[in-house]
């Protein structure tokens, strides 16, 4: 074994400390790196959860054309109750503008969860309550949404509602048709 000169060893003392230096370095860099991402992933959350309070005035002001505007701009795909649509974005605006679409009474969301998916998206889950006027009972339904960034605000890519089981109005016996 060939011991090392006096220069060997400071060269290779050297290339040590450079190393610890180096990953330390990359250490603290992760740790920034780490740092951004929660604030990104905090702040996209808090801007969900002001999307769906905007989101839930809106449709209680029968604002269509602000209601339209949450909608992603390559378009939607809309699930629910055992059926998957996409729909371009003209179509969402044409939906909210004609007379099929009506604006609820009542409205309220329940119990948002918001899973972030990176720093310009979240996955918003949950229920809401809609109200179609006073005189009519309220649906419960499931909620799911994916929101992501496009154009500097989030937008609805994908949106699920689904009916709960124990809103379902059951035919009443005079409406069965296989009775004869």
């Amino acid at each position: 074994m060939q011991l090392l000169s006096r220069r060997g060893t400071h060269a290779l003392m050297s290339t040590c400390a450079s190393l610890v230096v180096l990953v330390s370095g990359c250490r603290e860099a992760e740790s920034v790196v780490r740092q951004a991402d929660s604030g990104s992933v905090a702040k996209v959350v808090d801007e969900a959860q002001a999307f769906m309070a905007g989101y839930a005035r809106d449709l209680l002001a029968g604002d269509r054309a602000a209601i339209a505007n949450r909608y992603d701009r390559t378009g939607t795909y809309f699930l629910g109750n055992g059926r998957k649509e996409f729909s371009p974005y003209d179509s969402v605006v044409a939906q909210y503008r004609g007379s099929s679409w009506a604006p609820p009474a009542t409205f309220e969301w329940r119990d948002l969860t918001f899973e972030p998916a990176g720093p310009d998206a979240v996955v918003v889950a949950g229920q809401f309550f809609w109200g179609p006027n006073r005189r009519t009972a309220g649906l419960v339904m499931s909620y799911t949404a994916l929101l992501r960034r496009q154009d500097g605000a989030l937008r609805i890519r994908i949106e699920n509602e689904s009916l709960d089981p124990t809103n379902i109005p059951t035919p009443s016996a005079g409406a069965d048709s296989t009775r004869r």
